[in-house]
């Protein structure tokens, strides 16, 4: 069972036998020893003790960096044992420092393959990581784009949350077009303008009553007059903030019906 916790160790000390590339980059070493003298070391390398010698799996080039700089101590999160691949994958994703400065599509590849290697959902990919289901889902959507968008989004030039956005778009062309208008509009307009393009490209079948069965057995039922798809996630959207509400004023169900109800007649 891995341990993880973190530790400081000293550079001397740091062998990283599974080093992928023939040669490190040497420029790139020395930027990122640079960039840790000036601000400090914001990702931990991964490892563990094997003797007196701890065995790097991940960090070889701060490892390197460091040592170009004179920087004697790394921040390390020590596994305890030799992690298999899953378990390297895990410890990656699970340092809350990691999360917040690894890229976003770099993350979102990393949930992937997590969810790969241990052939898991989105849902227990986030009770293993410890993080919101939402998170997990929103990351993995951003896979749905062009490399080229991607390719934005980890640059910066574009927001990860308006590519969210676009990924619900499912043209790549249109995601595109949309791309180029995201960073001048509101996350809202946005929105509305990718459910305006989903309405046009989608027949509008209408129906008085849209009943859902859940795979939990609980079963959703709309009606109203001419419901269209689009209307029905509005509903429940609508819904949905209505009973968060009312769990905030404490009310319980029951009471909460008669609310609604009112409030329907008086409007």
């Amino acid at each position: 069972m891995l341990t993880q916790q973190l530790i400081k160790v000293l550079v001397s000390q740091c062998d990283y036998p599974s080093q992928p590339r023939s040669r490190l980059d040497h420029e790139h070493c020395l930027d990122l020893g640079q960039n840790m003298l000036a601000h400090g070391q914001k990702v931990p390398v991964i490892g563990y003790y094997l003797g007196d010698r701890f065995i790097l799996c991940d960090g070889g080039c701060r490892r390197e960096g460091a040592s170009l700089v004179g920087i004697k101590e790394l921040l390390a999160l020590d596994l305890g044992k030799e992690p298999s691949v899953l378990e390297l994958l895990v410890a990656q994703a699970s340092i809350n420092e990691f999360q917040q400065h690894l890229p976003p599509i770099d993350q979102a590849r990393l949930f992937q393959a997590i969810r790969e290697e241990q052939g898991c959902t989105a849902r227990q990919l986030a009770e293993t990581l410890h993080v919101s289901e939402g998170s997990v889902s929103r990351a993995l959507a951003l896979l749905q784009l062009p490399e080229d968008l991607q390719k934005q989004i980890n640059e910066g030039t574009l927001d990860a949350r308006r590519g969210y956005i676009l990924s619900q778009e499912s043209d790549p062309e249109r995601q595109r077009q949309l791309a180029a208008e995201a960073m001048s509009v509101s996350r809202e307009e946005l929105g509305q303008r990718v459910r305006r393009q989903k309405t046009q490209s989608v027949p509008q079948v209408r129906a008085k009553r849209i009943a859902c069965q859940l795979p939990s057995g609980v079963s959703v039922t709309v009606a109203g007059q001419d419901l269209s798809l689009d209307d029905c996630i509005e509903a429940l959207g609508e819904a949905q903030r209505e009973a968060k509400r009312a769990r905030e004023q404490k009310l319980d169900v029951k009471t909460w019906q008669s609310v609604m109800r009112d409030k329907s007649r008086a409007e």
